[in-house]
């Protein structure tokens, strides 16, 4: 698995984002204004999954999902908004998913 982070990630003081479970799926984040309304947005191979929180009055926040992460291989992208429009973006590259087929050598 390869993932990528956004810009905004790799910035010490900005808002991150990431899944910090996938069986029920939890994301975290870090970074934001306190206490503040946090939409949090993840997709993966045609599943969509929203949820807000509201983060600590430190800028943190977890959002606890009722479902799991889908299984099926694919990219998962996830972002968070607070409510003054803070934003993190994550995005974790599946590049072994396999199917691809290679004849055999002879």
């Amino acid at each position: 698995m390869l993932v990528v982070a956004s810009p905004a990630g790799s910035v010490p003081g900005m808002a991150k984002v990431w899944i910090a479970d996938e069986s029920p799926l939890v994301v975290r984040g870090s970074g934001f204004h306190s206490d503040s309304t946090v939409s949090v947005v993840v997709s993966k191979t045609r599943h969509i999954y929203k949820k807000s929180a509201t983060s600590t009055a430190s800028g943190t926040f977890t959002a606890r999902f009722t479902s799991s992460l889908s299984r099926q291989c694919g990219t998962t992208f996830i972002s968070a908004r607070d409510a003054s429009g803070v934003l993190a973006i994550s995005k974790i590259v599946m590049n072994d998913c396999g199917g691809m087929r290679v004849p055999p050598p002879r």
